[in-house]
């Protein structure tokens, strides 16, 4: 069997807010994390309503996404910043969002990471993703609606509450047009530069279909996410469609490949022949963890939430399987903090 190929995206996420419903929680911030790592994967629960026609075409992309863990001075962190702006009107989809000096949040190497700014738009716009090459290099990444982004808090009006405007606008970052082509109401007239995805004239706004529908010659993949359909009918990348955000992660966005924003700072030198292995993270219901050791005695083991206050505690021998409960803890990012003695090992946690 081949080994699946898994690309690492870090990101960041600007909350800019206004008024306090705009600074959605982090449990919102990681359902939309959640929402990406599913749909760049093939792994979303609409993949089994896709035409039999397009089945043969669906893409498992293999973009794993993750809230960075290293800030670009090397130091740990959430992978969220937030900044409160004097903008009542709308900040999103404008320059000033970009800069700090202008009430917003500057990006983050965008070399390096991905940066999605989120905030209150003017209008009824849910989101922007920047091409490769377009516009200032500073100003590189998304900007999503917040009421738009994630699937529960602010986001839960229909159609556009399940993630995916995030999804779309990422696809233009790197480098998908919409099926119809670059230029708006091109009506059969322009392609997106994909072979597999059938030229189209609907944008299908605010439709939800279903079976085999046309508008040009051939039938329409209105489940793309590319298209405009509702969240809920959205469901696929195509195979050529991956391949053109391959081109675009090779030659645009290279930077992302070496980027060392998804891997964990290391606050304090362990002893030597130690090591604290985390089990599959994100985490779900049960953290499984393995503390290997020279040493026989106890592991004091805390899980501490954002806020510093430990949620679990207890001594664990080293050498042998840990399992820690995590279905009465709220989802959200933690840090598991292993000490013995004079070593402390501090790992990133993300219950989903």
């Amino acid at each position: 069997m081949t080994e699946r190929m898994v690309v690492n995206i870090p990101v960041v996420v600007h909350v800019v807010w206004n008024s306090s419903v705009e600074n959605i929680s982090n449990e919102q911030i990681l359902s939309q994390i959640d929402v990406l790592n599913e749909d760049f994967s093939a792994g979303n629960i609409q993949i089994g309503g896709i035409p039999a026609i397009f089945q043969a075409l669906i893409a498992d992309v293999g973009f794993h996404f993750c809230l960075a863990s290293k800030d670009p001075s090397g130091n740990s962190t959430t992978g969220i910043t937030r900044t409160q702006t004097s903008n009542n009107i709308g900040i999103g989809g404008t320059s000033a969002i970009h800069h700090s000096s202008q009430g917003g949040h500057d990006a983050w190497n965008p070399d390096k990471y991905l940066n999605i700014w989120v905030a209150k738009f003017a209008g009824g716009i849910g989101g922007v993703g920047s091409f490769p090459g377009e516009g200032p290099a500073d100003e590189q990444g998304i900007e999503i609606n917040y009421k738009q982004f994630g699937t529960f808090g602010t986001a839960t009006n229909p159609p556009y509450h399940l993630g995916r405007t995030c999804t779309h606008e990422v696809g233009h970052y790197f480098n998908l047009n919409h099926l119809w082509g670059p230029s708006a109401n091109s009506c059969c007239n322009e392609d997106d530069g994909v072979a597999d995805t059938p030229v189209s004239c609907e944008d299908y706004l605010s439709e939800c279909p279903s079976g085999t529908t046309f508008s040009c010659t051939a039938p329409d993949m209105w489940m793309n996410f590319m298209n405009y359909t509702d969240d809920a009918c959205m469901a696929m990348f195509s195979l050529g469609q991956k391949l053109r955000m391959y081109d675009a992660l090779n030659n645009f966005r290279a930077g992302l490949l070496n980027s060392d924003g998804c891997q964990a700072v290391a606050t304090e030198e362990q002893a030597v022949g130690t090591e604290l292995r985390i089990l599959g993270n994100p985490v779900r219901a049960q953290l499984n963890l393995e503390i290997r050791s020279q040493t026989g005695s106890p592991w004091k083991l805390e899980l501490v939430n954002m806020l510093g206050i430990p949620v679990f505690c207890e001594a664990k021998m080293a050498n042998a399987p840990v399992s820690i409960d995590c279905q009465p803890f709220p989802r959200g990012i933690y840090f598991l903090v292993a000490s013995q003695n004079e070593t402390r090992i501090v790992k990133r946690v993300i219950l989903i």
